[in-house]
């Protein structure tokens, strides 16, 4: 488990694999950042991933100019009014608990919006502090970056970039190149159960961060990132270990799309 494979095109293949990996374990993973402009090829990607999702899972769309109220919830008036006491209406980050956001346009998403988000995927809850109200919620997501810049100056803000394990780039792909894949929901729900029994040698993790460093990706919480990627990577297969193939999964989704440097070979003596 000592080296990592080099660097390959990009291939539908992953951009399968990674909805898969988001679909067993959301919150686990923080979520996808998403590289994709609106059309046929993201709407496909976008439909996969319900469809291995379990039956159920709330999957909820934030748009753009999301206010804090429909985020966090806020005083329902009507409710109020007919009861005679402050009823607190449940926003939609609360509604989303267990499931999936997808945030539109990430890449213009308001800071208030981010720093909600981030909050949220730190702690676990939705905190509702406002209208004379005070009310705290469970609430595990996952979050979709839906990242539609098409200049590279442009970002999602590292808030969210930070918290987001894999990096999935749809744009050189056309219709074309898209299929379902031989993933489906029953193996998705197989490699949740085995999770939790996952095993991860010390070494696997040497050389998880060995290869961000390598890669110029100085953040921790991506080097963790990457470690539960591989880890769920391995639940996926059928595996009860982390093996070089669970690893080299994190290096490609996780730490290749960030790197700021390339690794210079050893020279031969």
């Amino acid at each position: 488990m000592s080296e990592m494979p080099p660097a390959t095109a990009p291939r539908w293949d992953d951009a399968l694999l990674g909805a898969a990996l988001l679909a067993v374990a959301p919150a686990y993973l923080g979520g996808i950042h998403l590289k994709a402009m609106p059309g046929p090829v993201r709407d496909v990607w976008l439909e996969r991933l319900r469809a291995l999702l379990p039956a159920g899972t709330p999957v909820r769309r934030i748009p753009l100019h999301a206010s804090e109220s429909s985020l966090l919830g806020g005083l329902d008036l009507a409710a109020t009014l007919r009861a005679g006491r402050p009823v607190a209406q449940r926003g939609l980050l609360a509604e989303s608990a267990g499931g999936v956001v997808l945030l539109a346009m990430a890449e213009r998403a308001r800071r208030a919006t981010l720093a909600h988000l981030g909050a949220v995927m730190d702690f676990s809850e939705v905190v509702l502090e406002r209208d004379g109200l005070a009310a705290r919620e469970r609430a595990e997501i996952g979050v979709v970056a839906l990242d539609e810049s098409a200049a590279d100056d442009e970002a999602i803000g590292g808030v969210l970039q930070d918290r987001l394990a894999l990096v999935i780039d749809l744009r050189p792909f056309g219709i074309r190149d898209v299929d379902d894949g031989d993933l489906d929901a029953a193996t998705v729900e197989t490699s949740r159960r085995r999770l939790a029994s996952i095993r991860l040698a010390a070494d696997g993790v040497e050389t998880l961060c060995g290869a961000a460093q390598a890669l110029g990706v100085d953040s921790l919480r991506i080097s963790l990132l990457a470690v539960r990627a591989a880890r769920v990577a391995a639940a996926l297969a059928g595996r009860d270990q982390v093996s070089a193939e669970d690893l080299a999964v994190a290096a490609r989704l996780v730490l290749a799309p960030r790197a700021t440097v390339l690794p210079v070979p050893e020279q031969a003596p």
